[in-house]
């Protein structure tokens, strides 16, 4: 019995040793990291398949791309499906992620990978009331919504107690947002607690972002 049990530990070191951190494999690029979010930005090109690599540190994911894609695992809580437009939220508080994943497709795989290594400490707002925003999700570290402007308008509200992030989901847009501007998918901009948050839509067709606050 004693020979079997250290066989299972050490077949399990070596499946969590042959990876490394999701923010340190090649394809997920690190983009920007404050201590609040770690932001990569992930394209694996047609035909190539990523390191196995793991996730552990709670996330939210982005897919910015309709692209067929294979993965294979070793240890996951669930198998996601990676479908264009997807936002969701994972803690990985119990079980982690270890996997690689591949390109089937002729076009590139885009996804954001949004890690949260902040400890959740504060109380926030009360969820955003506003026509344009639709609330996704609200979990222990971040509340998540989809927002929509439409083409020429506008929308202000007022300073949150979180900080802020903000991610544009559609290519053509041209959203300014305290002087940034987002005009492709996986354009970002982080906006500290107690700032002021004014969007102009300045395109010709809806604009499509997600926001999110950071608990």
């Amino acid at each position: 019995m004693r020979n079997i049990i250290c066989l299972v530990c050490l077949t399990f070191v070596k499946l969590c040793s042959a990876q490394v951190q999701v923010s340190e494999e090649p394809m997920h690029h690190k983009v920007f990291d404050n201590g609040w979010v770690r932001m990569l930005d992930v394209h694996i090109p047609p035909g190539d398949t990523s390191l196995w690599h793991k996730h552990s540190t709670p996330s939210v994911f982005l897919i910015l791309s309709n692209t067929k894609t294979g993965s294979e695992a070793k240890i996951e809580p669930h198998r996601p499906p990676f479908t264009d437009g997807r936002i969701w939220f994972e803690g990985f508080y119990d079980t982690v992620r270890i996997h690689r994943v591949w390109n089937a497709d002729d076009h590139e795989f885009h996804v954001i990978d949004m890690e949260l290594p902040h400890r959740p400490n504060k109380t926030i707002d009360p969820p955003i009331a506003d026509s344009a925003f639709t609330l996704l999700f609200d979990e222990k570290p971040v509340r998540g919504y989809r927002m929509t402007l439409g083409a020429g308008g506008s929308d202000r509200l007022s300073p949150r107690k979180a900080p802020v992030v903000i991610i544009c989901v559609d290519d053509g847009t041209v959203v300014k947002v305290e002087g940034a501007q987002l005009h492709k998918k996986g354009d970002y901009i982080f906006i500290p607690a107690g700032a002021k948050l004014d969007f102009q839509n300045e395109g010709q067709a809806d604009a499509k972002m997600a926001v999110f606050e950071l608990k």
